[in-house]
């Protein structure tokens, strides 16, 4: 693997967001009609900018820890 985690033999493409639509949309169900396509294209450049700047973030995968899981609902009480 080469920095960041990219294989050699498939290095790192741009991000397309206009193709990532595109392809997600219909996996999604969703419909973006061509008023909110511009909007969208913008919010998923934006999104994947944040994405990148989390993955770039060290992380020591020795003190990787699951976080608990989510259950929705009032907390329960122990005694």
């Amino acid at each position: 693997m080469g920095a960041g985690g990219v294989s050699e033999t498939h290095p790192k493409t741009a991000f397309d967001a206009a193709r990532h639509c595109d392809a997600m949309a219909p996996v999604l169900g969703l419909t973006i009609t061509e008023a909110q396509r511009p909007v969208v294209l913008q919010f998923l450049t934006i999104a994947h900018g944040m994405a990148e700047i989390v993955r770039a973030a060290p992380l020591d995968e020795a003190a990787l820890e699951l976080a608990p899981v989510f259950r929705p609902g009032a907390p329960e009480v122990t005694a």
